[in-house]
């Protein structure tokens, strides 16, 4: 069993999806993760899937893609892991304010600072209104009053609204 990382992408149209999915269906891949989205004028694609294909042969047949203008990369990538939940805590974090150079910057580098993961970021632009919506894994050895104090000095750093909320997961 192989796993692969794919992104896609070309100019937003219907069935862009269609297409890539069903390569990857004729390929005997299962779609194990994946993120979708409209980006200005471009549909962007990436996907982690699993199967029993050889990547040169995946390669080639996506490659029928481009003569439609749909761009695409393939990575072998070892046999996803799951972490721990009790390890971290899934929190959202919501930042909006004027929109400025070094938003993402700033945010995502406190993170990091913290050794807390980014799991999914998205930012959006409403004329001069600028959100981002970041899900976080924060660990739990990490004191989140202490989080909450750099959170508000950032706050006032950048003149944006940051708020932190804990998600509660339910146990399956």
């Amino acid at each position: 069993m192989k796993q692969f990382l794919i992104t896609a992408f070309g100019e937003d149209r219907p069935g862009i999806v269609a297409k890539v999915t069903e390569i990857l269906y004729k390929n005997g891949l299962n779609i194990e993760d994946s993120a979708m989205t409209r980006l200005n004028d471009e549909f962007v694609i990436m996907l982690v899937v699993k199967g029993d294909t050889e990547k040169s042969s995946l390669e080639n047949d996506l490659k029928s893609l481009e003569k439609e203008g749909i761009n695409f990369t393939v990575k072998e990538v070892p046999l996803s892991k799951e972490k721990e939940k009790e390890d971290y805590q899934l929190y959202n974090i919501i930042v909006y304010g004027s929109d400025k150079p070094g938003i993402v910057y700033n945010v995502s580098k406190l993170l990091a600072e913290k050794s807390i993961n980014i799991a999914d970021l998205r930012t959006e632009k409403t004329k001069d209104l600028y959100v981002m919506f970041i899900q976080a894994e924060i660990p739990n050895s990490l004191d989140i009053t202490e989080l909450e104090k750099e959170v508000e000095s950032l706050k006032d750093n950048l003149n944006v609204d940051i708020s932190l909320q804990c998600v509660d997961t339910a146990n399956l």
